[in-house]
């Protein structure tokens, strides 16, 4: 304890910084034993080597935040939303009319998974109770900080940014990339089990997995481990695979006469059945659920208008939304059942799908559309060389290319995702998102080498080594972005929503592990600058 006490007070006179307040979290295998705020005076620390000294014993890491530089400002709701960059890396003093206040240290925001719009309602409503009420504005007193994870048994010092450390591009390379992929396989193997289900969502704060559950989302599992099995060539993930598809056909195919759809929570999407349809098409034991597959196929055209659009839902039929994400995914189907068959009357129906949602996207473009239609296009390609599905292909992700944050990331572990604040109706940055637009733009990637067009592979190649990067900065990987963690299976090489939201979703996972199997394929993709 003696060596911890004076290697603090080391780093706190050789800060660059007037350090205002410290907070530790004595930690044993992840679990919180004690924590505790203190000033900068000596004195406070000599208190606090007589607090330790009963629990040190049985301690092995500590949890330090140095908080300085404090910038005050009042704050409500609306502007605690505005804050949410800064989740992880700054403190927060919440202070009301009276005085009385709460602490909140920029590490424990990121092991609580807590938001300063959520700390904000928290407080005012315990601050209106018996008190005058102030309609939720406090006064914040924000911190800079920083962080270390001290191991006590190397007596090692890691500095941490936003409890992590910042993977840099330079990082990004066949051998990250490789392990990876390791891990994320890992990952999604252990979240199947022995019936074949596999869990949707875990919360690392909480401990414990949700009870919500997607369609969509637990298809585009099966399809990814389908995919991976047959990548590592492993016969452990060949028979996870196939327990996942017959589960998931035993739990959610349903027929209505000649149609099959996939019934979850009230619903049977476009999407859902035409991701299942995708699983079987790729799957070892597609001739065992020929049935299905086709009843699937029936439901798609059934939802296919004569004008090439798709109506979204099969039930309630009245709804018809969602169509960014739906008709490409359809697509999708179609140009893999394609590529299979060749069948001539395939052929007119993409093509009547592509030239309507072409002359759509133009009309409303939407970045969840692009990697969608842009993997079903590139499929579509590949069997007919038609210039217009590479046109297209092309014109969509130079567009994306802009929603890509980098020089202008408020913090370097955010840069990468797809993100732009000044269209945030397009949704907020997130891994699956992140995930998907590289599998798209792999595609976009592969197709401007083949077609010579150096220029665009090299903005695209860039664009996906950054997007790597992020994905990389979101992976659960060691003992340091994971010191609070007390059950590491479900949260080892898992990716998290966002750096400041550890939330655990398969979909994070598969799509990241698809595209990094997509990139590690590609022609140079991962050994250019």
């Amino acid at each position: 304890m003696d060596a911890f006490f004076f290697e603090l007070q080391q780093r706190l006179d050789r800060s660059n910084h007037p350090i205002e307040w410290i907070y530790l979290c004595l930690r044993v295998k992840g679990a919180k034993l004690f924590d505790c705020w203190t000033d900068n005076e000596p004195f406070q620390l000599k208190k606090l080597k007589v607090a330790f000294a009963s629990r040190w014993p049985r301690v092995d890491t500590v949890e330090v935040v140095f908080n300085h530089s404090p910038q005050t400002r009042t704050i409500n709701r609306e502007g605690a939303k505005r804050l949410q960059a800064h989740r992880g890396r700054k403190s927060i003093v919440l202070e009301d009319e009276t005085g009385s206040n709460t602490r909140w240290a920029a590490t424990q925001m990121i092991v609580k998974n807590l938001s300063f719009e959520r700390l904000v309602v928290k407080y005012s409503t315990r601050a209106d109770r018996g008190k005058s009420p102030h309609n939720g504005t406090l006064t914040g007193h924000l911190y800079d900080t920083e962080q270390y994870l001290v191991n006590l048994e190397s007596r090692h010092w890691a500095a941490m940014f936003r409890g992590n450390r910042v993977v840099t591009q330079a990082q990004v390379d066949c051998v990250s990339v490789l392990k990876a992929i390791k891990l994320m396989t890992h990952w999604l193997g252990r979240q199947v089990n022995e019936e074949g289900q596999c869990q949707y969502k875990y919360w690392p704060s909480r401990g414990e997995y949700s009870t919500a559950n997607n369609a969509i989302r637990q298809w585009m599992a099966t399809i990814c481990i389908n995919r991976v099995a047959a990548a590592v060539r492993s016969e452990e993930l060949a028979k996870i695979a196939q327990r996942n598809l017959a589960y998931n056909l035993a739990q959610m195919y349903r027929e209505d006469r000649n149609l099959g759809y996939i019934w979850l929570d009230g619903s049977a999407k476009l999407g859902a059945a035409a991701l299942a349809g995708l699983a079987i098409l790729e799957s070892p034991d597609r001739q065992q659920y020929l049935k299905q597959e086709y009843g699937l196929r029936a439901l798609i055209r059934n939802l296919m208008n004569p004008d090439g659009s798709f109506r979204t839902f099969y039930i309630p039929a009245e709804r018809n939304g969602n169509q960014n994400f739906y008709s490409g995914e359809a697509l999708l189907f179609l140009a893999q059942e394609y590529v299979i068959s060749g069948h001539p009357e395939l052929l007119g129906r993409v093509r009547r799908a592509f030239h309507y949602y072409r002359a759509w996207h133009l009309e409303n473009p939407n970045p969840a559309f692009v990697p969608w239609h842009t993997q079903a296009y590139f499929l579509m390609w590949q069997a007919t060389r038609d210039k217009e599905f590479a046109e297209f292909i092309f014109l969509m992700n130079d567009w994306l290319l802009d929603m890509q944050q980098w020089a202008a990331a408020p913090y370097p572990d955010m840069q990468g995702r797809f993100y732009d604040p000044e269209r945030a109706h397009f949704g907020p940055p997130h891994a699956s998102s992140t995930g998907v637009y590289l599998e798209g733009l792999v595609d976009a990637y592969r197709l401007a080498r083949e077609l010579g067009e150096e220029t665009r592979c090299n903005f695209y190649g860039k664009a996906i080594r950054r997007g790597i990067r992020s994905i990389l900065q979101l992976q659960f990987m060691d003992e340091v972005d994971m010191f609070y963690i007390r059950r590491s299976s479900p949260v080892y090489g898992g990716i998290r929503t966002e750096v400041y939201d550890n939330t655990v979703r398969v979909d994070n996972v598969q799509h990241c592990l698809m595209a990094l199997l997509k990139a590690i394929r590609a022609e140079n993709l991962l050994h250019r600058r």
